[in-house]
């Protein structure tokens, strides 16, 4: 595997500075574990393995062997009645139409833009789906990533906000946590952690970032790097930091 830049914009006349993507390219099967531990995630936007872009941020995972939360639910077919409890199944068989309308009501509900509304069509070999059920009816869904035996992302959350009293969202990625500790992962990833709506990972046991050089259990700078995330609005805000 390589890494490869996209020299996107810079400025040296009002002031220095230069925006640039890096991607890793030619990433074979051995090689995920250490693009993982490195900072490298993938994107959502390639329709099979060949085309997924790896790209490198504030990575955010949990270390399973510190997790130790109880898991909120239960799944599907543990309980002869699932009445006013959430629970789930893995990898269930849901209407193409049902995961778009939990996805536009997620959007609508937070005021999102419409990033991801192709990703809900596009599920690689290694994509699964955790659906949520309340009242019997799907209510939310997760797109988990499994890169291999030890490590898997969760990629996409969308939840209809029928019940917002039932804090699915919070729920659920506890619920996947313990799953994958059950299933004998070790490490979850998170996602990115920018601005001050990835706070709450923070929270989670075994939660660690990445700098940019080592993975770090400091929560503080953590949570102060988001909050400073949330009030950059110009180049200008950029080019102070």
């Amino acid at each position: 595997m390589k890494i490869v830049f996209d020299h996107n914009f810079g400025t040296q006349e009002r002031t220095h500075l230069e925006h640039y993507s890096a991607r890793l390219v030619d990433v074979c099967d051995d090689d995920i574990d250490e693009a993982l531990e490195t900072g490298w995630l993938t994107d959502l936007h390639g329709k099979t393995e060949d085309d997924v872009i790896w790209y490198q941020c504030r990575s955010t995972r949990c270390d399973l062997s510190k997790f130790n939360s109880k898991d909120p639910l239960i799944q599907e077919g543990n309980d002869d009645g699932h009445d006013n409890i959430l629970h789930y199944k893995f990898d269930a068989d849901v209407s193409q139409d049902t995961l778009e309308n939990i996805y536009l009501n997620y959007c609508n509900h937070h005021k999102y833009k419409d990033f991801f509304h192709g990703e809900v069509d596009n599920w690689i070999r290694s994509d699964y789906k955790m659906v949520y059920y309340f009242n019997h009816k799907p209510v939310a869904w997760s797109k988990l990533r499994m890169y291999s035996e030890d490590a898997l992302e969760t990629v996409l959350f969308c939840w209809n906000y029928d019940d917002p009293e039932e804090k699915v969202g919070h729920k659920s990625l506890l619920h996947e946590l313990a799953w994958a500790k059950e299933n004998g992962f070790k490490h979850v990833y998170m996602g990115p952690g920018y601005e001050k709506g990835s706070i709450y990972k923070a929270h989670i046991d075994g939660f660690e970032w990445w700098t940019g050089k080592e993975w770090s259990t400091d929560k503080n700078k953590y949570i102060n790097l988001c909050e400073r995330d949330s009030t950059i609005e110009t180049i200008k805000d950029l080019s102070n930091i």
